[in-house]
């Protein structure tokens, strides 16, 4: 079911047939760095444009001698030059002075910030093919990603997705997916990329300045800029229907509101035969960002979010087919607060959330309701070489599962037993880290923390430590190496807390070039101990991007991981994230300046599975018991292979509408990619259940 809410906001603009074309690049006037998607028009002609791609670089047609060329970029003053027949140029923006009145806060980093894997920035996201305009997606794109499911949950190096750690503006989030099924899988992200500044991602020591992850992290900022101009945004697809708003409340205090339908009715009708198991599928969501520059000291985001959806898909077991239905309430409001002075730094982070789920099918009926509050207070100074921050935080988490579910899991049906559970389990997690960082020289960063929590209740006490470096080889590569060991508590599967831990030790290489050549590698090692499960994991990863030729563009990934578990019989078998490839690529062609053309692809090995081995009659209950091969014996499924295609085009209608029209076909080949295998009644006849198959996507986004 995975269908593209929204694809590419900015992307390469139309070009006309004309006498003259000029070329050309734009830059910061300070940095020199190139400014990707920055807007060129002509001021007699606003059909007549084209906008940077990810070099800074741009190609303008239809140009007459005087003609003037107006050039804009978000955050920064606009420029207009006559055109007087030249062939190429380089145009420099300034920042702008009049955004703010002069106020100006500097933007929050974290302490480890120089030890990031991946910085994601919201144009990244709108310009990745992989991601259809969703923060989650495009992390899933990366090589450390090892997500073995087409879903929006992460997974890093081998992990499982409920080791991550997923924090915005500083708070921790658990829930944060849409269409959440009982196993927590869900297909998109709730995030919506207007209101996102950047993402940073830790697919492995995560640092310490966060708690509550065993694996990877990612860390998503919100923006905390004024727009000059009011925003808004209206799309139209098959499946999603939204608007945004964005405005500023006076110089100081801005507000972005988004709210989205997503109804599941005219997708279903084009692609019956690929969603013929999804019976119904609808949500509708309401974002709030307030954002609030008290002084130039102090600034206050608010951020509130609330969700209403419903998913509806065909329920198989051998014993039964039945509608699983599934209605879902969700709201969280994430404050932040944070006060700089001189070389001190004071931040306050809270969140408030609740959800409220209800799953049913046939005779089950279950309800799991989560509540979670978050509070830390935080201190960080510079002290010449040195960067030191502190902090305390408080995390509470409350769940209640109460529900009628089928005692034997090989019978279920209206004949077959069932028993009822109502339980509440608490977790209380207060914790103190220390995190530092020094700066040896130009090239050489030292960074290291701990972090312990303080005992509650038959909680055992931990401590977390952790230690990186990174050396700048040049000025095009870098190596960062890091070591720790992580621990999080988490509910158990009978209400009890359980103490989740690893160790991990990782060296991770970039080289990037002024063409834009990117190349990465990476080589990890983990020991985890998982709900029970001991893992241990050895991986590498390889990455490239660049310029294949003029106008194409390409990347490609390779990962690797060697893993195995023990459970507590002492029984070793392979880890389901034992993979011997794993690749994924990209090409992106841009045709005639007026049309962008996408494809993405994944190939990797199957997942592994237990064979069926034999199946007995029980006779008080009139059904067949089946029995498996054991864990050590499992069997891979056949290798799992997908590409999509997509193709955008952006029309400037005039100066300040732009419409930018999508189509994509995901699964193009329509290959059966095998998801699990099913059985009938008696266990003589096998069937596979497939994962996503050839669907036909297409809508406009509307700028103005």
């Amino acid at each position: 079911m995975r269908f593209s809410a929204f694809i590419l906001y900015f992307l390469f603009s139309v070009g006309t047939n004309a006498q003259a074309v000029l070329t050309g690049k734009v830059i910061d006037s300070v940095t020199t760095e190139p400014l990707v998607g920055a807007n060129i028009y002509v001021k007699s002609n606003w059909q007549a444009g084209a906008t940077t791609d990810v070099n800074g670089t741009f190609a303008v047609k239809g140009l007459l001698s005087g003609d003037i060329l107006i050039i804009s970029y978000v955050g920064y003053d606009e420029l207009s030059i006559p055109f007087l027949g030249e062939a190429h140029v380089e145009i420099e923006l300034q920042v702008s002075t009049n955004s703010m009145d002069e106020v100006v806060i500097t933007a929050e980093r974290l302490a480890a910030e120089e030890f990031t894997y991946k910085k994601i920035e919201r144009l990244d996201i709108y310009l990745n093919p992989s991601a259809k305009a969703d923060p989650l997606l495009a992390v899933n794109s990366l090589p450390s990603s090892t997500t073995l499911d087409e879903s929006a949950n992460i997974s890093f190096r081998g992990s499982s997705p409920g080791e991550t750690g997923m924090f915005l503006n500083n708070v921790p989030l658990y829930d944060f997916v849409r269409f959440s099924q009982l196993n927590g899988i869900g297909t998109f992200g709730i995030f919506n990329t207007a209101i996102v500044d950047e993402l940073l991602v830790f697919p492995g020591n995560p640092p310490l300045e966060y708690g509550n992850t065993t694996s990877g992290l990612v860390a998503i900022k919100t923006t905390e800029e004024i727009p000059e101009k009011s925003v808004h945004t209206a799309t139209v697809s098959l499946a999603s229907y939204g608007f945004l708003i964005g405005r500023s409340l006076g110089e100081k205090q801005s507000l972005t509101a988004f709210s989205n339908y997503q109804p599941s009715g005219v997708i279903k009708a084009l692609n019956a035969d690929a969603l013929q198991d999804i019976e119904a599928f609808s949500s509708i969501d309401l974002g709030i960002n307030y954002l609030n520059v008290l002084n130039d000291k102090t600034i206050l985001k608010i951020f509130n979010y609330s969700l209403l959806e419903g998913y509806d898909f065909n329920y198989r077991q051998p014993t039964l087919s039945a509608l699983f239905e599934q209605r879902k309430r969700r709201n969280f409001t994430v404050t932040n607060l944070r006060r700089k002075q001189n070389d001190h730094e004071f931040t306050f982070n809270s969140s408030i959330s609740f959800s409220n789920t209800d799953f049913s099918f046939a005779d089950t009926d279950i309800t799991l309701d989560n509540f979670d509050a978050f509070g830390s207070l935080n201190y960080k100074v510079s002290l010449g070489k040195f960067r030191l921050k502190s902090g305390f935080a408080y995390d509470y988490r409350k769940r209640r599962f109460d529900g009628t579910f089928y005692t034997i899991d090989y019978a279920q049906g209206p004949e077959f037993p069932t028993e009822s559970i109502d339980v509440t389990s608490e977790l209380i997690r207060p914790e103190l880290y220390t995190y530092l960082t020094y700066y040896l020289g130009n090239n050489w960063i030292f960074g290291g923390g701990v972090r312990g929590n303080l005992s509650t209740g038959t909680q055992e006490n931990f401590l977390s430590s952790q230690l990186s470096s990174k050396f700048k080889l040049n000025s095009n590569s870098s190596l960062v190496f890091a070591v720790g060991n992580y621990h999080k508590y988490d509910f158990g599967t009978e209400g009890e807390s359980i103490l989740n831990e690893s160790g991990q030790l990782s060296l991770d290489y970039s080289y990037k070039t002024n063409n834009s050549l990117i190349m990465t590698a990476s080589i990890f090692a983990k020991m985890a101990k998982v709900n029970n499960l001991e893992n241990n994991l050895i991986g590498l990863e390889l990455f490239a991007e660049g310029n294949i030729i003029d106008k194409l563009r390409g990347q490609i990934s390779y990962s690797l991981i060697d893993g195995t578990s023990t459970n507590l019989e002492g029984i070793e078998f392979p880890n389901a994230f034992d993979l011997d490839y794993f690749i994924r690529g990209n090409l992106a062609w841009k045709i005639n300046g007026s049309w962008t053309c996408n494809s993405n692809f994944s190939f990797r090995q199957g997942n592994y599975y237990r064979p069926f081995s034999i199946a007995e009659f029980e006779r008080d209950l009139s059904v067949f018991r089946p029995e498996f091969s054991s864990p050590e014996n499992q069997v891979r499924l056949p290798d799992y292979g997908i590409m999509d295609i997509s193709l955008t085009k952006s029309i400037p209608v005039s100066e300040k509408l732009n419409i930018i029209v999508f189509g994509t076909i995901n699964n193009v080949l329509n290959r059966g990619n095998i998801r699990e295998f099913t059985y009938n009644f008696d266990y003589t006849e096998m069937s596979s259940a497939l994962y996503q198959q050839r669907t036909v996507y297409f809508g406009a986004i509307v700028n103005f």
